[in-house]
């Protein structure tokens, strides 16, 4: 199996489909055997994550995609143009981001555009396949240190109002 290959034929509109965007082989092969045992009537399609940039529209999925997974680790086009064509050319309901460690800005563009979590590379098959699951459901996972900037308090707002010395009443 590689990249590029399709397991189940694109079928009628109604069904989902499931994206596999990835170049690790490995990974590959142990996501679409956990997907093909958990998902066994949703399409689904390994392309390498270039593909995205360059797939004429007739090979674009013609029904809706239910999740895809993109792996911008091992790719070596630009991550934030992948991200875009993936929500523009694809739009999946939902996704998961694979980045490279230390990838803070590209995880929260990721989380921005709508993807229901990050993990860095490498990770193993058995962490991608929990958090496939995860996001599958519609829960979210992202590294902690990527997303503190949502957890943390919102500044104070400023006002001259405030300062010492000022006579201005609200």
């Amino acid at each position: 199996m590689h990249a590029g290959s399709h397991l189940a034929p694109l079928s009628s509109p109604e069904s989902m489909t499931t994206l596999l965007l990835a170049n690790n082989a490995i990974m590959l092969r142990a996501l679409s055997r956990y997907l093909g045992k958990r998902q066994a009537s949703c399409p689904l399609t390994l392309q390498s994550p270039e593909w995205l940039l360059h797939a004429p529209d007739a090979q674009l999925p013609r029904q809706p995609v239910d999740f895809a997974l993109l792996d911008c680790s091992s790719s070596d086009a630009d991550a934030g143009a992948l991200i875009d064509a993936l929500c523009q050319r694809i739009a999946p309901r939902r996704w998961l981001l694979i980045a490279r460690p230390g990838a803070t800005a590209l995880t929260q563009r990721a989380a921005r555009l709508g993807a229901g979590g990050c993990l860095l590379a490498p990770a193993s098959p058995d962490l991608v396949s929990a958090a496939v699951a995860l996001v599958s459901a519609g829960g979210q996972c992202f590294p902690r240190a990527s997303m503190a900037w949502l957890m943390a308090p919102a500044p104070a707002p400023t006002s001259n109002f405030l300062r010492p010395g000022s006579t201005a009443s609200g």
